[in-house]
């Protein structure tokens, strides 16, 4: 009968109950994660997303959030109880449980030692002593970075939505240390030292550069591509204790009016607040070519108005911000963002012995056996002209020769522990043949470029 309401089944019932609960259970959860990304503990929400397990295939209400659940939770509970909830009370201190005392222990009273105290002279002990600290809280201070220091939250005290998601999009840009230091760069000495005193050295003697030798404000390295410019600034991130934002085009380049300079504006705020910073900005021709060059796009000019202001405006900022440059093109770079990178660097092809050093590096390990023994100067001599890069990819495709050979005879998935392979030098020879460089026809442009323009 069509009007007649069957009663639900014992297991129906079940099957609803837990679909309501999983429900609340994922509106919790998401509740949660819209009021850690709304107070600006961006980092947090990550963790929260991974260990959640939450996707995007849900998101909260625009008119709700946990405050608002929370007044009306407080309104309620006022009207029906007359007086306000309390959702959290104060933890009391947990004592030492006392010993109790039997007939053989006196209670003793303990002095009060100062830090300086003075006992009677014994045959081993000193008349007096001094507590000291074994670590001052300004140097251990000075290793943390300061992202992880302050707090999100305080820089987004007064913020306007629209700039609390540029700053939600700026922080996912900030990189942790990468663990890359400056032995992982094989030669590139003097541009490593320029670095050094460029960014290091500001932040930890800051009394020493001031007046006339404030730290510089920008380094540009620029060579053919595979020279190791942007390895030099992994290490960069690595060694020193500054925050570290990684600038892309994707990142700053949006198709509404005003919104590129919005996120130059913001970028640079957060920068001094979590200052001292270094703003990395890898092929930076494509965010600050020349400004003459025919068919301009307006909203290009603005943007670059924008960085360039920020970069040496009139209004100063606190803290040491830093502009890391990279590019393979430099002569395509405005002038007057030259003027704003005061170091010039040229990052050349490496030299005999640097790619020694590389082919030590990378076949010169324990899962490589080479028969029969390998001179890796040979090696570097017959690689002239060839990057670093370069010189990965030929000993990588050495390698892979001898894995061609074990392929077909491989059965199942192919696990096989603390494999070891067998290199011959005919191998990395009939490796070098193939695999031309790159970068051999561009060194004398830019060497060119460096000694009309290069400052370093």
């Amino acid at each position: 009968m069509a009007g007649v309401t069957r009663p639900m089944s014992q297991m129906r019932k079940l099957e609803t109950k837990e679909a309501l609960f999983r429900a609340r259970k994922r509106i919790l959860k998401y509740l949660v994660l819209g009021y850690l990304k709304q107070e600006g503990f961006f980092h947090t929400a990550e963790t929260f997303t991974a260990e959640a397990a939450l996707t995007g295939d849900y998101e909260v209400c625009d008119n709700i959030d946990l405050d608002i659940i929370l007044q009306d939770y407080c309104s309620y509970y006022l009207i029906r109880f007359n007086k306000q909830p309390q959702f959290c009370r104060k933890l009391e201190e947990q004592r030492p449980p006392r010993r109790p005392q039997t007939r053989k222990t006196r209670e003793r009273t303990e002095p009060v030692v100062s830090a300086e105290c003075v006992c009677e002279k014994g045959p081993d002990l000193p008349s007096t002593f001094t507590v000291t600290k074994l670590l001052k809280d300004e140097q251990s201070l000075q290793t943390i970075p300061a992202v992880e220091r302050k707090s999100l939250s305080a820089f987004l005290n007064h913020a306007t939505p629209d700039k609390k998601q540029l700053v939600e999009l700026l922080y996912q840009d900030i990189i942790r240390p990468t663990g890359v230091s400056w032995d992982d760069v094989k030669g590139l000495t003097s541009a490593k030292s320029l670095l050094m005193e460029s960014v290091v050295y500001p932040v930890r003697y800051p009394e020493v550069f001031t007046g006339l030798l404030e730290p510089w404000r920008g380094v540009l390295l620029h060579g053919p591509p595979g020279t190791g410019k942007t390895l030099l600034a992994r290490a960069v991130a690595g060694e020193s204790c500054c925050t570290f934002f990684n600038v892309s085009c994707s990142t700053i380049v949006n198709k509404w009016r005003g919104e590129s300079e919005k996120i130059v504006k913001v970028l640079f705020e957060m920068a001094s607040y979590y200052s001292p910073s270094i703003i990395f900005m890898d092929e930076v021709e494509t965010l600050a070519s020349d400004r003459s060059s025919p068919g301009e796009h307006e909203a290009s000019r603005r943007l670059k108005a924008q960085l360039l202001t920020e970069l040496d405006g009139i209004g100063g900022r606190d803290g040491i911000i830093f502009l890391l440059a990279n590019s393979n093109m430099p002569w395509e770079i405005d002038p007057a963002m030259l003027r704003r990178l005061e170091k010039r660097i040229f990052i050349p092809l490496p030299d005999l012995k640097t790619r020694e050093e590389l082919f030590q590096n990378y076949l010169n390990v324990k899962n490589v056996e080479l028969f029969p023994k390998v001179d890796f100067k040979e090696l570097a001599s017959k690689t002239e002209g060839y990057s670093g890069s370069d010189i990965k990819l030929v000993c990588k495709e050495a390698l892979m020769s001898t894995v061609r050979k074990m392929l077909p005879s491989m059965s199942g998935k192919g696990n096989v522990p603390n494999r070891k392979d067998r290199l011959d030098l005919t191998d990395i020879l009939t490796a070098i043949e193939k695999t031309k460089p790159v970068s051999k026809n561009l060194t004398r442009r830019h060497e060119e470029w460096q000694s009309e323009m290069g400052c370093s």
